[in-house]
């Protein structure tokens, strides 16, 4: 992990996550950030356990983590296998809701 990427683990200890989610999180956000910066604009991250996946139990959306992601740019997938949920065609948003 870099500086950044601890710095915002620091920022983001007030969702309640474990330690290692927590970090898992902020070394995603950071990490998209930077390569969006360079003009890489679609990520995907698979998150297999419900902690750091945008959707509760019944599908329904988990915030902040929408928001976290969709600034980011980031689909997050539930299996390894990157097909659950499908990435809409259109992604990422050609307007972010949330900046």
């Amino acid at each position: 992990m870099t500086e950044e990427m601890f710095e915002r683990c620091a920022d983001l200890s007030h969702l309640g996550l474990q330690p290692f989610d927590n970090a898992i999180l902020a070394a995603i956000l950071v990490k998209a950030e930077s390569l969006n910066k360079k003009g890489i604009e679609r990520f995907a991250f698979c998150k297999a356990d419900s902690d750091l996946q945008p959707w509760d139990k019944l599908g329904e959306p988990k915030q902040p983590l929408v928001t976290f992601y969709d600034q980011a740019s980031i689909w997050v997938y539930q299996d390894f296998l990157l097909e659950k949920p499908d990435m809409p065609e259109r992604w990422p948003p050609a307007n972010k809701p949330h900046e």
